[in-house]
């Protein structure tokens, strides 16, 4: 169940941007401020601005997760992943309020984390799904800005639905432009190469609000559009995946190589991932293939996604996080990481925890890319 409960949603929402250890100033947003209205006219509006779609292998200077009170076991999966990041690149953690700051504090220290390359930001929000509802980041101009498309969860999530905004407006981020509201599209079903191509997969397009009356060629229209891109490419989901997500079978390394999933011929998911690599290959790319499993203990045929990882081309260093499952397939999908990406350090990361709800470490984590 992707959600993390909470008391109550109020029309002010409390924005409180602190660098560890000192608190910063408190900023007040109310729904009615004109900053957070997003336009829900021109619903094919084009961008006028040289817009560029920015990719996740591209160079980043920030590593954003949302962190989660009262479950131990997923806060140490979240501690591994700051763990494992945090001598490649500056991590910003996102919580709820003054207390939860106190608590994460608390946490971080036990685990002997050090906090001198976080920045913890008051911004309330839903869930920890920061991929799904995170910013858009595009290059405009030659800076940072954001393209903000509304996210529509399998729950009503009005609050996620803020935070592209709320980041962009305290960060001093341009987020002045925006798709229609109404077009909903989540960062985990969505990969782009940098160079103008994107691909998404078609599952969880028609889901929600007013994207079950929209044609593919309508969303690609849009997504043209507002991100900058050439061709936008549509892929087939997996049956039973949780989101129908892309970033749960495949992973661009770079904009020559994409990793894939493979399947045991009897699943029935094997030749939806054969079908897709095929047309990965038409479009020039070389492709990896790599196992996918299932937890055949479980009541539920979870399945167990290693391309659900996250490359961060950091500051400091360059590292991708890799899901483990305590199986004898971890040492290979490290193995194959490796030898695709030899310039990085590959590091696992245990989600056990993580993955029966739908996702993995690119589904909890949003970087931020650099622009020079």
């Amino acid at each position: 169940m992707r959600r993390k409960i909470i008391g109550i949603f109020v029309c002010t929402l409390m924005i409180i941007t602190c660098s560890i250890p000192v608190l910063g100033d408190c900023i007040t947003i109310q729904n009615e401020d004109n900053h957070l209205q997003k336009n829900n006219h021109d619903f094919y509006k084009k961008i006028n601005h040289d817009v560029r779609s920015v990719a996740e292998f591209e160079p980043v200077d920030e590593l954003i997760i949302t962190w989660v009170m009262g479950w131990y076991d997923m806060q140490q999966y979240f501690i591994d992943i700051i763990q494992a990041a945090q001598d490649a690149v500056h991590i910003r953690i996102n919580i709820d309020n003054e207390m939860q700051k106190i608590g994460l504090i608390s946490d971080l220290t036990a685990a002997g984390v050090p906090l001198d390359n976080i920045t913890m930001t008051c911004i309330p929000t839903d869930t920890f799904w920061c991929r799904d509802y995170g910013p858009f980041f595009v290059e405009k101009n030659d800076e940072l800005a954001i393209v903000d498309f509304s996210y529509v969860g399998w729950l009503n999530r009005p609050i996620d639905n803020l935070y592209p905004t709320l980041y962009g407006r305290i960060n001093n981020i341009d987020y002045s432009f925006y798709t229609n509201f109404l077009l909903c599209l989540q960062g985990g079903n969505y990969m782009t190469d940098g160079e103008g191509q994107a691909m998404i997969a078609e599952g969880p397009l028609h889901r929600r609000f007013l994207n079950r009356f929209l044609t593919n060629e309508e969303i690609i229209d849009v997504l043209k559009s507002n991100l900058g891109l050439d061709e936008v490419h549509i892929f087939k989901s997996q049956q039973d995946d949780g989101t129908g997500h892309i970033d749960m079978y495949s992973k661009l390394l770079d904009e020559n190589t994409v990793l894939v999933g493979s399947w045991d011929p009897t699943d029935v998911n094997y030749q939806i991932l054969e079908d897709n690599a095929i047309n990965f290959s038409y479009l020039g790319l070389n492709v990896i293939r790599i196992p996918m499993l299932r937890n055949s203990s479980s009541d539920y045929p979870i399945i167990w996604s290693y391309t659900n990882s996250l490359i961060i081309n950091g500051t400091h260093k360059k590292v991708v996080l890799v899901p483990q499952y305590n199986v004898s397939a971890d040492s290979v999908a490290l193995s194959i990481y490796q030898q695709a990406m030899p310039d990085y350090e590959i590091r696992g990361i245990d989600c056990r925890i993580i993955i029966p709800l739908g996702g993995a470490i690119h589904c909890t984590t949003m970087t931020r890319p650099l622009i020079d």
